[in-house]
C-alpha cells in the first residue's frame, strides 16, 4: 500500500521525467529524481553520497553519524518498482541488540577454537526479516563462518564463507512471492515472518520464522509445495516421538542427546514425512540418519517428484552439476554445517555435491559397493591392510578438484581405522578413532 501511494504521488508530481547526474567511482550515474527524493526522506543527514547502478537496483553508498551506524552504508532502490530494498552497514558487537548478543554467547561459536569479528553486518530489509550477520573463523582450520540471526535471537542460517572481503548482502535482498505461494504459506503458517525468498530456475524456496522456529519450504516451478523442512532446536530434543527416541536409543554409539549435532523433520509431498538426525561418529564425522515418526529406519527419500522434475537449484549450480555428472537429476537440496548440499541422482548412485557460501563447487561425495573398488585400490587394501577386517558396506568416493578417493572403515580388534586412498592406489591418509 504504502509503495502504491508513493507511486501514485510521483506520477502526479511528473517526477518521472527529472534525473540528476552523480559521480561514482565507476563512472556517471544517473538517478531518477523519484529515488533520489525518497533516498534524502529515508537519510536525511546522509554524507558523501555516491550512487552505482547493479543489476536492476540503484545503489546509494553514504555515511551516517549517529549512535549505532559507525561505517559506510549502502541503500538499494529496485528500478523496476522504483522504492527502497534493503539498507547494509556495519555494527559494533556491543550494539547488537541483546537477545541476539545472548542467542551468540551462548552458541559453540562464542568460544575456542571461534574467534569473533567485533563489526557485525545488518540487513535491514523492507518488509521482511532484518539480518544480523556475526562472522567467525576458526583458529585451527581457518574456516570462516558467516551467522545469520534475526532480531529476537533466532541462529537463520551457518554459511561458510570462503571468499575474502566478498558481500553477499545481494543474496538476501526482499523478494515478493507469487500470489499462489503466498496463499498457502498465509493459510499454513499464518503471520510468519518471512526470512528469505529465492526464485532458482523456477522453483521457489522460502525461509520463515513461525512460533520461534525456522522453515524451509520449496516449491515446485508450477508452484506445487514440494517439501517443508523444520529446524528442532536442541530444547526439544527429548520432546521427539517415543518410537523415534527408541529408534535412536538402538543405535550403536548413541548414548544421549550429546553426541546429536542436529535434527530436522521433513514434511514431504512425495514421501512422507521424517526425521533426519546428525550424529557424531566414532572418528568425529557426521552421519545422518533417517527415522520415519513410527521410529522405522529408512534411506533418506527424493525430495522431488512432485511434478515428475528434480528439485529447483540456483541456475549456475544447477549448470555445473549437469557439465560434471553427465545426466544428473537433482532430488534435495539444504544447507548443513555452512555448505550448500544438492543431492542428485547419476549412474543409479545418490550423490552429494557441497557448495561454499560463493557457490564455489568444495566436494561431492556418494557410497560404493567393494566391488566397484578400482583395481588399484584393492591391491593396496590386500598388500598394506590384510590383518584388517573390512567393513564393505560403508566406503564412500569424494571427489574434489584434486580427484578421486575412497574413504575405506577397517577395524583389527579393538583398533578402528579409516584410510583414504586415491584411485591409483596411493594411501592418502589414515585416521585412527580417538
Amino acid at each position: 500500500m504504502k509503495k502504491n501511494l508513493w507511486l501514485a504521488a510521483a506520477l502526479c508530481c511528473g517526477l518521472f521525467g527529472i534525473s540528476s547526474c552523480n559521480e561514482n567511482t565507476e563512472g556517471n550515474v544517473t538517478v531518477p529524481k523519484y529515488i533520489e527524493d525518497q533516498f534524502y526522506m529515508k537519510y536525511p543527514s546522509a554524507k558523501n553520497v555516491r550512487w552505482s547502478s547493479k543489476n536492476g537496483y540503484t545503489v546509494a553508498s553514504f555515511y551516517l553519524t549517529n549512535d549505532s551506524i559507525t561505517d559506510k552504508c549502502s541503500a538499494w532502490f529496485s528500478l523496476s518498482d522504483s522504492f527502497w530494498d534493503m539498507t547494509e552497514y556495519d555494527l559494533p558487537y556491543s550494539f547488537l541488540p541483546d537477545s541476539v548478543r545472548k542467542a551468540f554467547e551462548g552458541s559453540t561459536y562464542a568460544t575456542s577454537p571461534w574467534l569473533l569479528d567485533r563489526e557485525i553486518e545488518v540487513l535491514e530489509r523492507a518488509d521482511v526479516e532484518t539480518l544480523y550477520i556475526i562472522s567467525v573463523e576458526n583458529q585451527n582450520t581457518s574456516v570462516e563462518m558467516d551467522l545469520y540471526y534475526s532480531a529476537d535471537g533466532i541462529l537463520l542460517k551457518e554459511i561458510i564463507d570462503d571468499v575474502e572481503g566478498d558481500n553477499h548482502a545481494e543474496d538476501f535482498l526482499p523478494q515478493t512471492p507469487t500470489t499462489t505461494i503466498k496463499q498457502w504459506i498465509d493459510q499454513t503458517f499464518p503471520e510468519a515472518r518471512i526470512v528469505d525468498i529465492e526464485t532458482e530456475n523456477g522453483g521457489t524456496e522460502v525461509e520463515l520464522v513461525y512460533n520461534g522456529m525456522v522453515y524451509e519450504i520449496l516449491f515446485s516451478r508450477e508452484q506445487n509445495w514440494m517439501y517443508t523442512k523444520q529446524e528442532i532446536p536442541e530444547r526439544q530434543y527429548t520432546r521427539l516421538p517415543d518410537k523415534v527416541i527408541s529408534a535412536l536409543k538402538t543405535l550403536e554409539g548413541f548414548t544421549s542427546f550429546a553426541v546429536v549435532d542436529d535434527i530436522d523433520f521433513y514434511q514431504t509431498a512425495s514421501s512422507g514425512n521424517f526425521y533426519c538426525v546428525e550424529i557424531e561418529t566414532r572418528f568425529d564425522e557426521d552421519q545422518k540418519i533417517y527415522i520415519t515418526e513410527t521410529g522405522d529406519f529408512i534411506e533418506k527419500p527424493a525430495l522431488g517428484g512432485g511434478d515428475g522434475q528434480g528439485v529447483p537449484v540456483e541456475s549456475e549450480i544447477g549448470e555445473w552439476i549437469a557439465q560434471k555428472y553427465i545426466g544428473a537429476l537433482i532430488v534435495g537440496r539444504e544447507y548443513d554445517d555452512g555448505f550448500l548440499e544438492i543431492e542428485f541422482m547419476h549412474e543409479n548412485l545418490k550423490k552429494t555435491a557441497y557448495f561454499n557460501g560463493s557457490g564455489s563447487w568444495v566436494y561431492s561425495e556418494w557410497e560404493v559397493a567393494y566391488a566397484a573398488l578400482p583395481s588399484a585400490v584393492r591391491s593396496t587394501l590386500n598388500d598394506r591392510y590384510s590383518d584388517y577386517s573390512i567393513d564393505r558396506d560403508d566406503i564412500e568416493v569424494q571427489d574434489d578438484p584434486s580427484g578421486l578417493r575412497y574413504a575405506i572403515e577397517m577395524e583389527q580388534g579393538d583398533r578402528d581405522l579409516k584410510v583414504y586412498i586415491s584411485s591409483d592406489g596411493t594411501v592418502v591418509s589414515e585416521k585412527f578413532e580417538d
